[in-house]
């Protein structure tokens, strides 16, 4: 933890009163404007604050949404353009870079980030390497793939997970069982109005979802939910939908069964908005009044996080950490998300909310993002696990299981 005794040898945090902070790596694919990109960021710019010395490694250049906030803090990026498929050269530049920075601790997001990180700590075994799954087990599309990942995942010191459903289900596989924490999303709380009120009376719902236009966000579900609202009442609530449409084949097919749908509706197409990227995502809560999130599987949404603090009933799937972060009559409504029918009735029972109800789930909201999603509650937990780890490998010893919410 941050306040545990330093080793002897062994850098102390947090950079205050002389003390000098940890030398920090931090590894990802690329800074576009992925949920992951936004967090490893965040943690970069928030240790960065707290007096370390921070570098970031990535490998797809020229993506680079998130790359002002860095330069804004000063933080050094080296981009190595890896061309398709795996590149061993990607590990060398990476093994390289560790060594010649004598970096204390690395930190990697995403499973080829991981995957290049693991066989770099093979090439620099010094290093203290921390891994992160940001989501679920439920998008592994090959098991053989997905068990050598986890294989790999022995050379890492730590696992961090962002749920408590990825955490637990690492932690039944026996290599794992005592390395792996789960550390939820962190966020600024301040950037987020308070609490919300109702809508008027007899005002159009409005419902913004966000996420990448892919199977795994389900929005046909969402439009088939709408178009069976529009049937049966004569009127469906107003959605409004952020991201960016997955590319490739599987993105392409169905984001035209999407189209087609809505195509079929009139009604509802006229009531539905493709907005596409948006960086202001605080601006885009307050012009909303709720928000839906139909995901088949997640680690943590990042926008649920922020819908939350914004003070926002959310209607979301019932999967993974959701029923955690929203509880349902508490901070919103659950839904089976391969149900249409059971998210037309959430979103019903969300309109039927009087304003004392709307005001309660308002206050539970934030009152729940504040004390269990801030941004320096996260940064804080990685900085302890990471002194942890540093005091252990002085010791010889590997870190406890432990979470670090």
């Amino acid at each position: 933890m941050a306040g545990a005794p330093a080793a002897r040898g062994l850098p102390q945090v947090i950079g205050t009163g002389g003390r000098t902070g940890l030398r920090i790596l931090l590894i990802v694919d690329h800074f576009g404007s992925g949920g992951a990109q936004r967090q490893i960021v965040e943690l970069a710019c928030g240790l960065k604050r707290r007096g370390h010395s921070v570098e970031m490694f990535a490998y797809f250049p020229r993506r680079d949404f998130f790359r002002p906030r860095l330069d804004a803090h000063g933080i050094r990026v080296h981009e190595y353009d890896k061309g398709p498929g795996f590149s061993p050269r990607v590990v060398a530049a990476l093994a390289r870079r560790i060594a010649a920075g004598d970096i204390d601790v690395a930190v990697s997001y995403l499973n080829s980030p991981n995957i290049y990180a693991e066989l770099a700590k093979m090439l620099v075994p010094r290093v203290s390497l921390v891994v992160s799954e940001r989501t679920s087990y439920r998008d592994d599309r090959f098991f053989v793939s997905a068990w050598l990942r986890r294989a790999l995942h022995g050379v890492a010191d730590h696992v961090v997970a962002n749920s408590q459903a990825q955490c637990e289900w690492l932690r039944r596989k026996w290599w794992l069982r005592h390395r792996v924490s789960c550390i939820y999303n962190g966020l600024d709380t301040g950037l987020f109005a308070g609490e919300r009120a109702a809508p008027p009376p007899g005002a159009e719902l409005r419902l913004v979802a966000v996420g990448r236009v892919g199977p795994e966000k389900n929005a046909l579900n969402l439009i088939r939910a709408l178009v069976l609202l529009q049937r049966e009442s004569g009127h469906a609530p107003q959605v409004t939908w952020v991201g960016e449409r997955e590319g490739g084949r599987v993105g392409r097919r169905y984001c035209q069964r999407i189209e087609a749908l809505l195509a079929d509706s009139p009604e509802v197409r006229r009531r539905w908005c493709w907005l596409g990227v948006e960086s202001d995502v605080p601006a885009l809560l307050r012009a909303h009044d709720a928000l839906i999130h139909p995901s088949l599987y997640e680690g943590l949404p990042n926008v649920v996080c922020e819908a939350l603090a914004a003070g926002m009933p959310v209607l979301v799937s019932n999967v993974c950490d959701h029923p955690l972060l929203v509880s349902e009559g508490q901070r919103g409504f659950l839904f089976d998300p391969d149900d249409p029918t059971a998210i037309a009735a959430a979103i019903r029972r969300l309109a039927a909310l009087g304003e004392a109800q709307w005001m309660e789930f308002s206050r539970n909201a934030r009152r729940y993002a504040r004390e269990n999603l801030d941004l320096e509650r996260m940064i804080a937990a990685y900085e302890g696990l990471f002194v942890q780890l540093l005091a252990g490998r002085e010791a010889g010893q590997r870190p406890s299981r432990g979470d670090y919410p």
